[in-house]
């Protein structure tokens, strides 16, 4: 934090809230996932991707929200294995 104080003293104030370790997440089968746990939604799995089909991953993270639909091929476990068997 020395560093930004020296660009501006307001960053004196600043704390850090949290810490991440740069790694890309991937699944084994390269697609990614939709979880609900603990009342949150968690969509992870986007791995070097992300940039490119993280727009339509964004609309069906809302239609699930929003509209209460299901995708199986992002939220069944089940389907991905029977799919990839």
């Amino acid at each position: 934090l020395s560093a930004a104080y020296a660009l501006h003293p307001a960053f004196g104030e600043a704390e850090i809230v949290e810490i991440g370790t740069g790694v890309r997440a991937a699944f084994p089968d390269n697609l990614p996932r939709l979880r609900r746990r603990d009342g949150a939604l968690h969509v992870n799995g986007l791995y070097r991707h992300g940039f490119l089909i993280a727009p339509a991953l964004a609309r069906r993270a809302a239609a699930v929200l929003l509209e209460g639909r299901h995708f199986p091929e992002l939220m069944d476990e089940d389907s991905r294995q029977r799919r990839l068997a």
